[in-house]
């Protein structure tokens, strides 16, 4: 299954990329989590917590174009061709 992932602020800076598409093993987030920490190790820091062994609590996830508001993130379905962002939390004023 392939996925499309974007990214944005400091996802785009450790990637270099704005964009990709990545091939999943499984078809949840845990399984897209797994796939972009073991291609970018320095991404861990900003959407992993080691305590609890799961996604930040502050990261959104965006899956086509519609924010998530599932509590179990890790869990979450996707589908083939789906395009999913996560977003670190931000200030606005």
């Amino acid at each position: 299954m392939k996925v499309e992932m974007l990214y944005f602020a400091d996802f785009k800076d450790i990637t270099g990329k704005d964009r990709e598409f990545l091939e999943l093993k499984e078809n949840t987030i845990e399984g897209l989590t797994s796939t972009i920490l073991n291609k970018y190790n320095l991404i861990k820091n900003l959407i992993w917590n080691d305590e609890i062994k799961n996604l930040k609590e502050n990261i959104s996830i965006v899956i086509n174009d519609k924010l998530s508001t599932d509590k179990n993130k890790g869990k979450m379905k996707l589908r083939d061709g789906d395009k999913v962002a996560f977003l670190l939390p931000f200030a606005g004023g």
